[in-house]
């Protein structure tokens, strides 16, 4: 069965990945590495450093309907700002990466309504060149900052979607930022 993929997130009428605190103790393992840490079928490795806690396969089912589930995805210490990494059945080429730029934000403005500020780069991590969108829209609380990094994975498209309030971010972006560099498609 092939996945229908949307720009769900917290915040914008999804299903929260921002969990009740009891599923989150019950589900989140503390992967505390320095050392770069494969997950799952994924073509990468990351150090997630000593903060991230990696939400388990339990929790990401009950979590997450199934046309829309990620297949890996950390949250920080507080548990405030969700990374979730998905290996979509979508082709995309090394070089047409570049050309999202240019097409994915009609994209999701087209999904996510009331986007207030979007900001759209070409970032190389590790030898690799990501489309990065990073825009904030209107959530049930205030305003949620949301970042999609966009890649070529052996053909077919890898995307990180980091999802969070505006000030939550703030204070976790240096162990973000820790973690989004560490990446290395294998």
């Amino acid at each position: 069965m092939k996945r229908q993929h949307t720009l769900s997130a917290p915040g914008f009428s999804a299903p929260s990945l921002l969990l009740s605190a009891v599923l989150l103790t019950s589900a989140l393992v503390t992967v505390a590495s320095a050392a770069p840490i494969r997950l799952g079928n994924l073509p990468l490795s990351v150090e997630p450093g000593e903060k991230l806690l990696l939400l388990t396969d339990a929790a990401i089912q009950k979590t997450f309907g199934a046309g829309n589930r990620p297949d890996a995805v950390f949250f920080s210490s507080d548990k405030k700002v969700s990374m979730a990494f998905e290996w979509r059945d979508i082709k995309l080429t090394s070089g047409d990466v570049n050309t999202m730029l240019d097409k994915f934000p009609a994209v999701i403005r087209s999904q996510v309504p009331g986007v207030k500020t979007m900001k759209q780069q070409l970032l190389s991590l590790n030898g690799n060149n990501w489309a990065d969108f990073v825009f904030v829209a209107p959530g049930k609380t205030g305003d949620v900052r949301r970042e999609m990094l966009i890649t070529s994975a052996q053909g077919r498209m890898l995307v990180l979607t980091i999802s969070s309030s505006v000030a939550d971010y703030s204070k976790n972006e240096v162990d973000v930022k820790a973690m989004t560099d560490s990446i290395r498609l294998n």
